[in-house]
């Protein structure tokens, strides 16, 4: 599966470019998996979504639109979201896939600003986000029905964007031939870097926005749970919803830039693998 959220964008406008920001949607049931079998040959899944959620992180606009979705995969290389991390773009490796344990490392990037200047708004007062090249450590367990997983994903690239950790529990359950249904609650820290990045105001930002000066600490960057349903329509057709509630907590909650803490995201898909 390769099913990732949009992130900042206006994805009726530029589908290509809502495809290279979407990272933000149920992070434990979006990202694709490694072939268990190295047979040599590339597997891949492409297909299309609907996807709906806030502008950007604490925003209290939505943007709802399509999206193409894909992946591709030989043996441990994968081409694609990198598994577990919220990367909507690159290229990973796995270290481990025998046994309840993965591990594995990624590089990968949005390809968009996540934050773009002059737009009219008054977020794009604060000056832009560059995009970045960001580096992927994950691993995850699995017993039974439950994985548990946790990725760092830092900005290789120099561009401000700080170090992230995502911790999540996923629960899957297929209590029908065809249907398999996920849920599970996450967690997402955030080091001093990425908080001031995304949720802080300098006195210049200040100056040219309005918003009222603000320093960003590091700490817990938002609360998640998310659920979702997969139905295998033919042995190559896959279609899928997936549902997500988040609420940012501590600075980021308390940041001018915050307009609405507690954000809904959601989407349908349909994907052909190959």
């Amino acid at each position: 599966m390769t099913f990732t959220q949009k992130f900042c964008v206006d994805i009726a406008a530029a589908p290509l470019k809502s495809a290279a920001l979407i990272s933000m949607i149920v992070t434990p049931f979006a990202m694709a998996q490694p072939v268990d079998v190295d047979d040599g040959a590339w597997h891949g899944s492409v297909g299309m979504a609907l996807m709906s959620q806030p502008k950007y992180p604490g925003s209290n606009e939505t943007r709802m639109g399509p999206m193409p979705t894909f992946n591709f995969t030989k043996g441990r290389w994968q081409l694609g979201a990198l598994p577990g991390a919220g990367v909507p773009l690159g290229a990973s490796y796995t270290l481990q896939q025998e046994g309840p344990w993965r591990f594995g490392l990624g590089v990968g990037t949005s390809l968009d600003k996540p934050r773009t200047a002059n737009n009219g708004s008054q977020q794009s007062n604060l000056g832009e986000i560059r995009r970045s090249t960001l580096g992927s450590l994950t691993g995850s367990y699995t017993e039974g029905a439950v994985t548990a997983s946790a990725s760092i994903i830092g900005d290789i690239g120099g561009n401000q964007q700080g170090t992230r950790v995502l911790l999540d529990v996923m629960l899957k359950s297929k209590p029908m031939n065809k249907w398999v249904f996920s849920a599970g609650p996450g967690i997402t820290v955030m080091d001093r870097q990425y908080a001031q990045t995304y949720y802080g105001v300098s006195s210049a930002q200040s100056a040219s926005s309005g918003y009222a000066t603000y320093q960003a600490s590091a700490g817990v960057n938002a609360l998640r749970i998310g659920a979702g349903a997969d139905y295998e329509l033919t042995r190559d057709w896959r279609l899928g919803a997936k549902f997500n509630v988040s609420k940012l907590q501590g600075d980021a909650a308390s940041s001018p830039i915050a307009e609405k803490g507690s954000q809904i995201s959601y989407g349908f898909f349909a994907n052909y693998r190959f």
